[in-house]
């Protein structure tokens, strides 16, 4: 027996098919252009698939405001597809022609006079039910293949009379080949549609992204020599509609069955992708059209902040991992995100928590109001299905690009007052974890900050190094990497520590035999570049200094840790001390100087480099025994095991693919 809901359902839509047949036609379409339009504002579910596929392909050259009115005028054009398959029976011999002007029809008729019978290919384009119609309407023998639904039985019973009132044949999907040749070898012509390939299709490039595209088709007029005409049907003013059909299709035949199938279904895309762009508001964008691509996109928001980048490429190359065990190739790029001020910054954060979840799709505009002109014109070009950023000034930005383009949003630190609630997953060091928000699926803790180390990226970022100063190759002394950070808003690092440091290293680097490599970073003060220039740019221990505001060599941490068998690290940056404790290398930590002493209990730095310390992943040492410490550590007296966090980063975002 019928359930309840499927004979409302039949009987709503019998009621309703009638009715559009009483109306008038201009009246029935403007009907349907109001509950389209209604449709755009309410259906959230299928906006939001369609929005991103139509802003995935026109985002590099139409405003977002032209992508928004596709995407409204699309689903107004549907619902007049439907006033269309409701009011067939309407349409006779007599009246077809001042409803549908039909060119190259004689194209099938052609590939008929082969005796093969013929496949007319089509896309979901358009009212493609009034262009079945159309060949049975012009004599043409024609059977047409649909998808049963399954659910609704008698729903699809009602829409099947519908479409052969016209004389056309139906076919569920699925069909026996046997039953398949005999139509065709009755001369019959047969259409089929060649998008929505699913599980079981061959992946071609669709507007510059690899699609399954159905290969049915393609493989009868490989096998049998069966004449295949690709056809389209666009909206003309007036409720009219234009049915084009190619010649017949040359396909590609070498006999490598599997290569010839995407040569020639490459060859059909590019069909339809021209008819996409003159009217994209036809085709039948409410599908993911990609969710069975290997091929996807991942942006990452910077900051602009080096430490907080390395983090978000440290995560965005794990994903990339975690994409490739699937077979999912996968390509990075890096926007930066620059606010107009500090107050358009936190104005764009509290709004952004207090609007509704729908309102951040489709006005990519508002940024226009926060971002200056540049970061503006990259923010509105993002079509990545994973958003990756690093701290709580770019986190609003993420969450709100990643709700306009339907993607996967992944913020490294907290991200301020969003919450955790609002992204597919947050990653947060332990020192950062909420006493009161437990880790789970959306939260993952790890024990210091995401970082790009890993042995394989020392050695290369090593013999970087080592092709930019060729005077470090063939020493085979013990090095000791030195990593000077700067000031932040609770520490700093004053020139009178500077020079106990220095002093202290280089005296154990005489007494072991040591050299010294250096790197400072962006944050270090003038003071303290200078001091260093003053006492290391000539030392004999020292045969690399490099000022990181002064000298441009991205390889210089990275190689340095790769370099050194000692690691010498500022506490000043939760980053860089991460980056040195996953080197695998000896790390010892100076304590930085707090503004002010009695902080000392609360200093986040201080207690990550203490519990860090008390676990073995570091030496956490005062400036005045730094010496002491390197000395114990190169006579094998004191030990540091490796930190890595990659696996509890790869397996939570292994989970949100």
């Amino acid at each position: 027996m019928p359930s309840f809901s499927e004979s409302l359902i039949f009987h709503s839509v019998n009621w309703l098919g009638g009715f559009m047949r009483l109306l008038p036609l201009q009246a029935a379409l403007w009907i349907s252009r109001l509950v389209g339009t209604l449709a755009y504002y309410f259906d959230i579910r299928h906006k939001t698939i369609a929005y991103a596929n139509i802003k995935a392909v026109f985002a590099d050259s139409r405003s977002p405001a032209e992508i928004r009115r596709m995407t409204k005028e699309l689903f107004r054009n549907y619902a007049q597809n439907f006033i269309d398959l409701f009011r067939l029976p309407l349409v006779t011999p007599q009246n077809f022609q001042d409803l549908i002007t039909v060119e190259g029809i004689e194209n099938l008729s052609l590939g008929l006079g082969q005796g093969k019978g013929a496949i007319m290919l089509a896309m979901h384009f358009g009212s493609w039910e009034l262009a079945n119609l159309s060949c049975a309407m012009l004599k043409l023998p024609y059977k047409v293949i649909v998808k049963p639904q399954t659910r609704y039985t008698r729903l699809e019973e009602l829409l099947n009379s519908y479409r052969s009132c016209g004389g056309y044949v139906v076919l569920n999907r699925g069909m026996g080949t046997r039953d398949f040749v005999r139509s065709l070898q009755s001369n019959e012509v047969i259409g089929m549609v060649v998008d929505q390939g699913g599980r079981d299709g061959v992946l071609v490039p669709f507007f510059g992204r690899n699609a399954s595209m159905s290969v049915g088709a393609i493989r009868m007029g490989l096998k049998w020599g069966v004449p295949i005409c690709f056809s389209v049907i666009h909206r003309q003013p007036g409720g009219r509609h234009k049915m084009i059909v190619h010649k017949p299709l040359e396909l590609v035949n070498t006999g490598r069955t599997e290569e010839d199938i995407v040569a020639n279904l490459s060859q059909i895309t590019k069909i339809m992708e021209d008819y996409i762009r003159r009217y994209p508001s036809e085709y039948m964008w409410f599908y993911k059209i990609w969710k069975y691509s290997d091929q996807t996109s991942i942006t990452i928001l910077s900051d602009e902040k080096t430490g907080h980048l390395r983090q978000s490429q440290a995560v965005a190359r794990l994903l990339q991992k975690a994409l490739a065990e699937r077979e999912i190739r996968s390509s990075v790029q890096e926007v930066p995100v620059r606010f107009k001020g500090e107050f358009h910054r936190n104005l764009f954060a509290v709004l952004s928590l207090c609007l509704p979840p729908f309102f951040h799709q489709g006005h990519l505009e508002y940024l226009k109001w926060f971002l200056t002109g540049e970061s503006y014109g990259r923010a509105i070009r993002v079509k990545s299905d994973f958003i990756v950023s690093c701290g709580s000034s770019v986190a609003a930005v993420n969450y709100f690009l990643a709700k306009d383009h339907g993607a996967k949003s992944v913020v490294v630190l907290k991200p301020g007052i969003l919450g955790y609630r609002k992204f597919n997953l947050v990653i947060l060091p332990r020192h950062e974890m909420p006493r009161q928000v437990p880790a789970g699926p959306r939260l993952v803790e790890t024990l210091g900050a995401p970082n790009l180390i890993t042995p394989e990226y020392q050695q290369e970022q090593s013999q970087g190094l080592l092709k930019r100063y060729s005077h470090l190759k063939n020493n085979l002394k013990i090095k000791i990497g030195l990593f000077i950070g700067g000031d932040s808003k609770d520490i700093f690092l004053s020139e009178h520590l500077l020079k106990v440091l220095v002093h202290q290293l280089t005296e154990v680097a005489q007494e072991i035999s040591a050299d010294i490599l250096v790197t400072t970073s962006r944050r270090t003060p003038a003071a303290v570049e200078e001091l260093l220039q003053k006492r290391l740019r000539k030392h004999p221990r020292c045969p690399l200094l490099v000022i990181a505001n002064e000298d441009d060599v991205p390889e210089a941490a990275g190689g340095m840790m790769g370099l050194s068998d000692i690691l010498v690290v500022s506490g000043d940056s939760i980053s860089m001390i991460s980056e040195a404790a996953s080197s695998g290398k000896k790390t010892i930590v100076f304590l930085p100087e707090l503004r002010q002493k009695e902080q000392r209990k609360s200093n986040k730095h201080l207690a990550f480099i203490e519990q860090l310390g008390a676990e073995g992943y570091l030496f956490a040492s005062s400036i005045k025994d730094i010496g002491r410490a390197v000395y114990d550590i190169a006579k094998g007296k004191i030990q540091t095991k490796p930190l890595n966090d990659n696996l509890v980063i790869l397996d939570a975002l292994r989970k949100i693919i």
